[in-house]
């Protein structure tokens, strides 16, 4: 009997090891990507001259962020002034098909601003999200204000 229960004991540690290590086949994070805005390069411009710089995190579980395509766009941004979004190419943040978690920081750069109609300044915004490979859109961030300043 005294065999049993040395049986009993090991397989229980074992269970309750194996149980408490993390499953190699599940990704850290979710395949979603999901991206958080971290900051704006200023937040007031001249229009035309000076270049706003978007500093945004990302992360995904699978990797498959990025495409290998140019006329791909894995990041879509809308200035709030605007009805529609605009594309941007990103090429693959990890080699296609490695399935591997990834994250990371994107600077998203706009050096031709002005501002709309004949008022001295307008402020704006900036709505952005991402697509992956496997048709995944992160959420949807909205920056920080922006002052655009008339030459």
């Amino acid at each position: 009997m005294k065999g049993f229960s040395t049986y009993l004991y090991v397989g229980m540690i074992t269970a309750i090891l194996v149980s408490c290590r993390e499953t190699a086949d599940e990704p850290p994070f979710s395949v979603t990507p999901e991206i958080k805005f971290q900051s704006l390069s200023h937040d007031t411009i001249r229009e035309f001259e000076d270049v706003l710089t978007i500093s945004i995190s990302y992360q995904d579980g699978d990797g498959d962020i990025g495409f290998e395509e140019p006329d791909d766009y894995a990041v879509y941004i809308r200035d709030v002034r605007l009805n529609k979004y605009d594309g941007f190419y990103i090429g693959p943040v990890a080699p296609p098909g490695a399935l591997i978690a990834v994250k990371g920081n994107l600077k998203l750069e706009f050096p031709s601003l002005f501002v709309f109609g004949n008022r001295s300044e307008e402020r704006t915004r900036f709505y952005i999200y991402m697509i992956d490979r496997s048709g995944h859109k992160s959420n949807e961030l909205v920056s920080t204000d922006v002052i655009i300043k008339k030459k």
